[in-house]
């Protein structure tokens, strides 16, 4: 059916509608429990080969350290995606609220009905990040959840920036499913639209890959508005086809989520495309070396959805709209339908490419002939050897050890600032110990722990050894 096509038949009408059939059947809910299971498994599955391409998925076994499994592995991303659905679901059923019908001091039914599953989206919110923030800690310690230890729990939550996102995301997640219950005006909605909003961009901006591009500001700035534009964009059109369905809720919500659509549409776009070039560290060599790679075949295939997205939008404008305006309902139902399956499948890409280790650049000319190249923290050169090194196939995830223990030696992967945390995870059962020869530090990690210790506040590298065993070496490097 298409835009100029005359009204379907009463029977359809009203079931499109959400009405009542004339022959007294209840009517067809918009989203069936088939449809939902199909769209559920095919999301999964779009996830699982977006990950194979981008290198995102379960990686080979780390010699000398424990894995927590492939069920780990696998359900995390799932966990991620869950989470991302359920916060769009919150976003949309608060924005259909506050601004897509909004009303005086008491909400119209279609309201009442969003910020009811408000809660009930927010409490799945909450329940998925939790659940993703134990299978986080997991992968990265080794272990299943049932193992995990009251003290790594301590350290993932208080100094790793994953933890403590997690923390703040479920607890603004929890808050939102109680308060949302008790909304009862659009001004009201609106406010916990603005925490939920925030619940988002602030562990976006902490554990993305923007947290460590170059441009650190002009990244977290980026990475906020794409957020949340990319999420008011998809939450609305979910909620306009979940909770606008009635004749007189659609044609004014729907006039409304296109105007907003547009402008999200432009900022996803732009701030997308940013995001990509200060992932990629900023230049032509950055963008020149994702060609070819799997990284890039997941930005190429996020792009194409946002390309199709523009042309549904345009479809929006061009027809269906002004047939919605003319009372055929049918078209934009439908047409709406099919742009919410690409917004998640496009989603369920994003996941996949965040996961991604985006391509590392090749080192500049002086380091490919032996010389070291300058940190400009530091001051001097960066140490090679026993200092940094690619902790490819080491570490767990996505999640930044400083220092990794295996069964042969230590392994550092990154620089530290002055003062900062330093994490380090004993993969063995034997208690290690982390000697500075300056004497800065001297710690005790005992096997299987994931623990924390200040860096030394004077920059430059700090060679340690363990007195568990002469051959376990290591330079810490400040700047």
């Amino acid at each position: 059916m298409t835009a100029t096509d005359p009204d379907p038949p009463a029977p359809t009408r009203a079931r499109l509608a959400g009405e009542t059939a004339p022959d007294g059947s209840a009517p067809a809910p918009l989203r069936t429990a088939g449809t939902v299971a199909a769209v559920t498994v095919g999301l999964v599955v779009l996830l699982a080969l977006a990950l194979a391409v981008g290198g995102g998925g379960p990686g080979a076994l780390a010699p000398g350290l424990d894995q927590a499994g492939p069920l780990v592995d696998r359900g995390l991303p799932i966990a991620r995606l869950a989470a991302r659905v359920a916060a769009l679901g919150t976003v949309g059923a608060l924005l259909f609220a506050a601004f897509l019908r909004p009303s005086g001091r008491s909400l119209p039914a279609a309201s009442r009905r969003a910020v009811r599953a408000a809660s009930r989206w927010a409490l799945a919110w909450a329940g998925t990040t939790a659940v993703g923030a134990a299978l986080t800690l997991s992968r990265l310690v080794g272990v299943p959840p049932t193992a995990l230890t009251s003290s790594s729990v301590q350290v993932f939550v208080t100094d790793l920036a994953s933890g403590r996102a997690a923390v703040l995301a479920t607890a603004v997640a929890a808050f939102l499913a109680v308060a949302a219950g008790r909304c009862r005006s659009s001004v009201a909605a609106a406010g916990l639209l603005a925490v939920a909003l925030a619940g988002l961009v602030v562990p976006a901006v902490l554990t993305g890959h923007s947290a460590t591009a170059d441009h650190h500001l002009l990244a977290v700035v980026n990475l906020s508005v794409h957020v949340v534009s990319a999420t008011v964009w998809v939450g609305g059109l979910l909620a306009l086809l979940l909770y606008g369905r009635s004749r007189e809720d659609l044609a004014p919500a729907a006039a409304r989520v296109s105007v907003l659509a547009l402008g999200c549409f432009l900022a996803t776009g732009a701030s997308g495309l940013l995001a990509a070039w200060l992932v990629l560290g900023g230049g032509t060599a950055g963008p020149a070396g994702v060609v070819g790679t799997g990284y890039g075949w997941l930005l190429i295939g996020k792009t194409a959805g946002l390309a199709a997205l523009g042309a549904f939008g345009w479809h929006h404008r061009r027809r269906t709209l002004p047939a919605l305006s003319a009372g055929r309902h049918g078209a934009f139902g439908r047409f709406a339908a099919g742009e919410t399956v690409v917004m998640l499948a496009t989603i369920a890409v994003a996941v996949a490419l965040s996961a991604s280790p985006p391509p590392v650049a090749a080192p500049p000319a002086a380091a490919q002939n032996g010389a070291q190249p300058a940190d400009p923290g530091l001051g001097a050169a960066v140490p090679s050897g026993p200092g940094i090194e690619d902790m490819a196939g080491h570490d767990h995830g996505d999640l930044s050890v400083t220092v990794l223990v295996d069964e042969f030696r230590f392994h550092v992967s990154a620089p530290v600032d002055a003062g900062a945390r330093v994490t380090v995870h004993n993969g063995t059962s034997t208690d290690v110990t982390i000697t500075a020869s300056d004497g800065s530090f001297d710690v005790v990690v005992p096997g299987g722990s994931l623990m924390t210790f200040p860096a030394p506040d004077e920059p430059g590298a700090h060679p340690f050894a363990s007195r568990h065993s002469p051959s376990f070496t290591g330079v810490l490097v400040v700047r």
